[in-house]
Order: C-alpha cells, then structure tokens, then sequence
C-alpha cells in the first residue's frame, strides 16, 4: 500500500515539473520571440526560409549562443536583427563573407547556391547570435507539430494527457471522501454499540454480580 502511494507521488511530481517545463519553455520562447534576445546563453530558433540550405534546411531547428561582435569571424553564421526594410526587422540567420573594418559592420549572405549579399550591413547592436549546429530530432517534431495535423494532435495529446491527470485526482478524492464517510461511520456505530453497553451495564447492575454468584 505505502509502494502504490509512493509510486501516485513520484508520478504526480513528475506531472507537475513536465507541465512547469512546459511553461517555462513557452515563456522563454515568447520572451524570445519579442525582444530578440535570449535569457540563457544557449537558444533553439527556428529557421524558415531556405535561405541557407544545404547548411540549414528550411523549417528547422537550430541551437544559437550569444556572441560578441568582436568574437565574429568571417564564415561564422549569425543569428541579426535584420534591417532590411523587406524583413521588417525580423532575425534572420545568414552566414558573414566580410567584416567591415574593426568589426564595425559584417556584410552577410544564404549559403544557397546562387544567394546574393544581403542589401544592408549588419551592425554590432544587430548581433543576437552565432550558429553552433542542427538539431534534428527537434526538427522532426517541429515538423510535425507546426503542420495543422500536427498540431492538433499535439494539442488533442496535451488535453488528454491533462483530462487523465485530473481525472486521476477527482478519483483518487472520491476515493477518498468514501473512505472518509466509511471511517466516519464505522466510528459512529462503534460509539453507538459502547454507548448501549454501557446504557445495559447501568439499568442492570445485577447482572455482573448474579454471574460471580453462580460461579
């Protein structure tokens, strides 16, 4: 009994800090998403566009870390604050073919075949990232889950998974107010029987006497 009990505790933790994960991770996404920047030195972004294929596939996952300007390379690829009026200062990740000076620009272009320079330069203040790899098996389920199929499984797998926990624990509470009426019960008829003896032994007072007597 204490091994099951056990076991309900190690799951409902469990629950709780994949669902608190869960939360933090959209939080920090969002919080991404807005300000372009990332609280942790490591991020995962998602990359679009084809731009820089074959080294980035479209529509993947990659994990960046914060760099400084100072630290940029040419053939680095870095994650920017795009200026060109096209992209309405979205981030865009493109590889860097020339730095400008003493690190005052970085001129940047797509690894596709074919790819022109990016029309305007990239600035030290523009800077979010550099690119450390590909993250496939992210990308996969990235995949998956941002197709309308895929999302609504996702969110039908969410919602069960929820439905099954809670269900669990409205369960285990009824469970557990039966248990309590039973207990409370059983402690009513118990106190009833006591109450009686003793109203018996009180009427007949003899009747302890009488079986010594006899004896």
């Amino acid at each position: 009994m204490r091994k099951k009990s056990a076991v309900k505790i190690v799951l409902n933790v469990l629950f709780i800090l994949l669902m608190a994960g869960i939360c933090i991770c959209i939080a920090l996404g969002v919080y991404s998403r807005v300000t372009g920047k990332s609280v942790l030195p490591y991020s995962v972004l998602w990359v679009l566009t084809d731009s820089m294929e074959d080294t980035i596939p479209a529509r993947s996952y990659i994990l960046v870390k914060r760099a400084e300007p100072g630290e940029i390379r040419v053939g680095d690829i870095i994650t920017f604050r795009s200026r060109d009026a096209a992209l309405g200062g979205s981030l865009n990740t493109h590889r860097v073919t020339e730095i400008v000076g003493d690190h005052e620009a970085f001129v940047t272009k797509g690894d596709r075949m074919g790819a022109a320079v990016d029309p305007q330069k990239v600035l030290p203040e523009d800077i979010q990232a550099v690119y450390v790899r590909n993250l496939p098996v992210l990308t996969f389920f990235g995949r998956v889950f941002t197709s309308p199929v895929g999302f609504v499984i996702c969110l039908l797998l969410m919602l069960a998974g929820m439905a099954f926990w809670f269900c669990r624990y409205f369960l285990q509470l009824r469970k557990a107010s039966k248990q309590a009426v039973f207990d409370r019960l059983v402690e009513e008829e118990v106190a009833r029987l006591e109450e009686n003896e003793r109203k018996r032994k009180e009427s007949h007072p003899q009747d302890g006497d009488d079986s010594h007597k006899s004896d």
